[in-house]
C-alpha cells in the first residue's frame, strides 16, 4: 500500500496545558480504507479535527516534524475533507432513514477529494443501511483514501485495509487489518480487541497517579544512563544529577575536582556534614552553590523526612535546569540518596534499586537498605493527592506540608533501623 498522500511525523496536540496526543507518526496512502480505533476520549475526533485543518480554531496547540497533505503543508487551505461526528439528534434521525450522513458523503465525494475522513459515520444507522454505506465506502477506497473513526471492531475487521489504535496519548499499534486482528503480539491490542477498552494512562497523568506497572522510566533515566561513568562522575539522571567521588583530596586534587565539575557544568553540589570543610570552601570559591545535609552515622536509622527535604532541594535545582552532584566519601553510602532522588521523580523503588545495582559503575543498593526505600515510596504515594492541589495559598501550602510531615512521621515511627 502506497503511503504518500498524507504524512504526520512526531505530531503532538495540546489543549491549553493538557497534552492530548504526542509522538504520532502516521502515513496515509493515495488509496485504501483506514480505520482509526480506540476507547472513548483517546483523541480520535481530535485527530480528525487536526487533519481537517480545524486544530487552531478549536483552541489546540499543534507541533510536528512533518505535517503534509497532497505534497504541501497541511493547513486550513490544504487538507482532506472531514465529516464530523453527528449530534445525538442527528443519530436518532439516522435510525429512521440514514439521516443526512448519506447526503453529506455524496456531497463530499462530488468534489472528488483525494482523502475523505469520517467520524463514526455508522453511529445510529440501522444495520442494513450501515452495511450498504460501508460497501460503498470500500468501493470508493479503491480510488481515494478513506479514513474512518469507528468503535465497531467487526466493521473495521471486515472493511479496513489498515488499522490505527490510539490510546494513552499515542498510537498503540498500527498495521494491516489482517495483522492487527489476527497476529498482534501487543497485549494492549489484544485486550482492546477482546474488550473494547485500554488501561493506559493519560499523557498528563502524574507518575504517582499511576499503578506501578504504568509508571515506567522518565526521559534521561534508563539502564544505559544510570550509573554511567564520566570521568569522576557517575550520572544518575543524565546531565542533571550525578555522584562524585571526593575522598582524601589534597590541594592539587581538589583543584582537579573543581575543574572536573566546572567542565561538566555542575553548578550545585550536595555535601554532607562529614565532608572536610576545605572542600566546601573550594566550591564556594569556584562559584558552585552548596546544599548541606546531615549524613546519619553508620548504624543509625535514616529519617524519611530529612531524606525528602534533601530530595526536594535537589529536585528544585534540577527543575531550574541546574546540574547537581553529590560528593561522596568511602564511608558514606550516597547511592541510597541517589535512589531517593530517583523515587522522588516518580519511578518506583523497585526500578530505582534495579537501576542502581550496576556494579560496573561502583554504585548499588544493599538489601538491608531496600525497606527504607519502600517506606519512602509509600510516603510519597500517600501524599500524591496532596501534591495535585497547588493553589499558591500560604495557608493551604502549610496544611499540605503538615500532612506530608505527618505521613513521614507515621512511617518513621515504625522504628525500623534503616542503616545508611
Amino acid at each position: 500500500m502506497s503511503h504518500n498522500l498524507c504524512t504526520l511525523s512526531n505530531l503532538a496536540i495540546k489543549a491549553g496545558d493538557r497534552r492530548l496526543l504526542a509522538g504520532l507518526d502516521l502515513n496515509i496512502g493515495t488509496t485504501g480504507f483506514y480505520a482509526i480505533m480506540g476507547p472513548v476520549g483517546v483523541g480520535k475526533s481530535t485527530l480528525l479535527a487536526v487533519l481537517g485543518g480545524r486544530g487552531n480554531s478549536n483552541g489546540l496547540n499543534i507541533s510536528h516534524d512533518v505535517f503534509s497533505y497532497a505534497g504541501a503543508p497541511l493547513d486550513p487551505s490544504n487538507h482532506p475533507i472531514v465529516i464530523k461526528q453527528a449530534s445525538r439528534s442527528e443519530q436518532t434521525q439516522r435510525t429512521i432513514n440514514g439521516g443526512t450522513i448519506k447526503a453529506n458523503i455524496q456531497e463530499s465525494l462530488s468534489r472528488d477529494p483525494a482523502m475523505l475522513c469520517l467520524d463514526e459515520p455508522t453511529a445510529g444507522v440501522a444495520h442494513s443501511e450501515a452495511m450498504s454505506m460501508l460497501h460503498w465506502l470500500k468501493e470508493q477506497s479503491r480510488r481515494r483514501a478513506i479514513v474512518m473513526v469507528t468503535h465497531n471492531s467487526k466493521q473495521a475487521r471486515f472493511f479496513a485495509d489498515w488499522v490505527v489504535l490510539l490510546g494513552g496519548g499515542g498510537i498503540v499499534e498500527q498495521g494491516t487489518a489482517e495483522a492487527f486482528f489476527n497476529n498482534s503480539d501487543n497485549p494492549a491490542t489484544k485486550h482492546f480487541i477482546k474488550t473494547g477498552s485500554l488501561s493506559l494512562p493519560r499523557l498528563d497523568a502524574h507518575p504517582r497517579q499511576l499503578a506501578p506497572e504504568h509508571r515506567g522510566l522518565l526521559e534521561g533515566i534508563n539502564t544505559q544512563t544510570v550509573g554511567s561513568a564520566d570521568g569522576i562522575l557517575n550520572w544518575i539522571i543524565r546531565r542533571s544529577f550525578a555522584i562524585v567521588q571526593a575522598e582524601g583530596v589534597g590541594k592539587s586534587s581538589l583543584n582537579d575536582l573543581v575543574m572536573a565539575l566546572q567542565d561538566r557544568s555542575i553548578s550545585v553540589v550536595a555535601i554532607s556534614d562529614k565532608m572536610p570543610p576545605e572542600i566546601a570552601e573550594a566550591m564556594r570559591a569556584a562559584g558552585i552553590s552548596i546544599i548541606f545535609y546531615n549524613s546519619p552515622d553508620v548504624g543509625a536509622p535514616r529519617e524519611i523526612r530529612s531524606s525528602l527535604a534533601l530530595a526536594n532541594q535537589i529536585g528544585s535545582a534540577i527543575s531550574q535546569g541546574l546540574r547537581v552532584a553529590v560528593l561522596q566519601t568511602k564511608t558514606e553510602r550516597v547511592e541510597v540518596l541517589a535512589a531517593v532522588q530517583l523515587i522522588h521523580t516518580g519511578i518506583t523503588a523497585k526500578d530505582a534499586v534495579d537501576l542502581l545495582n550496576v556494579k560496573a559503575a561502583d554504585v548499588g543498593i544493599h538489601t538491608h537498605d531496600e525497606q527504607f526505600l519502600w517506606d519512602l515510596e509509600l510516603v510519597l504515594d500517600l501524599c500524591a493527592d496532596i501534591d495535585q492541589v497547588n493553589t499558591g495559598s500560604p495557608l493551604e501550602d502549610t496544611q499540605r506540608n503538615t500532612k506530608k510531615d505527618n505521613a513521614a512521621k507515621l512511617v518513621d515511627s515504625k522504628g525500623s533501623n534503616h542503616d545508611f
